[in-house]
């Protein structure tokens, strides 16, 4: 459900035809088009070495418009407000300590991250600054996979819009 933005890993064993668990295999059995985006060591050290406040000014605007192309709900909205919220975020865009050629590449990394992956990110990164934020985050995903389940066509075809 939510494929491929709230989707789990593609299936190995699927893919080269024989996955024996079938419909109750954990991992993805539709194609994907390449290899799901990750953050590598130097991006996750990038990201430790910030603080939790540049961390979330970094991450959330790109989060909050994946979500946005996913479903522009009021209540989607608030579950989002409910993350972002933990954060202090001032408005308007922070200055990173870091390198503008490393800034730049990390967000084009997060940027080709697909929406659970992100949320994954965030979870991990941000959770131990702010309470909460795991079941904000979990509340997230179950609302959105009711969504996708709901109406998966309209979804996927805005998510090809971007």
């Amino acid at each position: 459900v939510g494929h491929p933005e709230l989707c789990s890993r593609p299936c190995l064993y699927f893919a080269m035809g024989s996955c024996d668990s079938g419909e109750s295999c954990e991992y993805c059995h539709l194609a994907h088009p390449k290899r799901p985006a990750h953050l590598d060591k130097r991006h996750r050290e990038m990201l430790r070495s910030m603080a939790p406040s540049e961390w979330a000014a970094l991450v959330m605007p790109i989060l909050q418009k994946k979500i946005e192309a996913l479903d522009d709900s009021l209540e989607t909205r608030a579950i989002f407000g409910d993350i972002a919220s933990g954060f202090g975020i001032p408005s308007g865009s922070m200055v990173s300590s870091m390198p503008q050629r490393s800034q730049r590449m990390l967000i084009l990394t997060l940027r080709s991250m697909c929406l659970k992956s992100l949320l994954a990110a965030v979870q991990r990164g941000l959770s131990q600054c702010s309470q909460g934020v795991d079941e904000a985050v979990d509340v997230l995903l179950q609302h959105l996979r009711k969504l996708t389940g709901q109406a998966a066509e309209p979804i996927a075809q805005r998510l090809q819009q971007l």
